[in-house]
């Protein structure tokens, strides 16, 4: 389990950086293009939110991963 929360930790550090670094650097910016070239706030806030949205996917796979594992422990006993 310790390897479990250990990689949960590091997600759940890594989303928060994504996160505050979004939030202190494009504010008010909404990741969607509307035209032929967008700005480059719109670019960062893009790119941190795609960030944000894979690590999230990670802590559920862990959180899945750390569940099964337990699972199968309590069976085994």
């Amino acid at each position: 389990m310790r390897v479990f929360l250990k990689t949960l930790s590091l997600f759940t550090l890594i989303f928060s950086v994504a996160y505050v670094t979004r939030i202190l650097t494009v504010p008010d910016v909404v990741p969607i293009a509307d035209a032929e070239e967008s700005g480059w706030s719109v670019q960062i806030a893009f790119a941190l939110t795609s960030v944000q949205n894979v690590v999230l996917f990670g802590m559920v796979l862990i959180i899945l991963l750390a569940l099964a594992n337990w699972f199968r422990n309590l069976v085994t006993r």
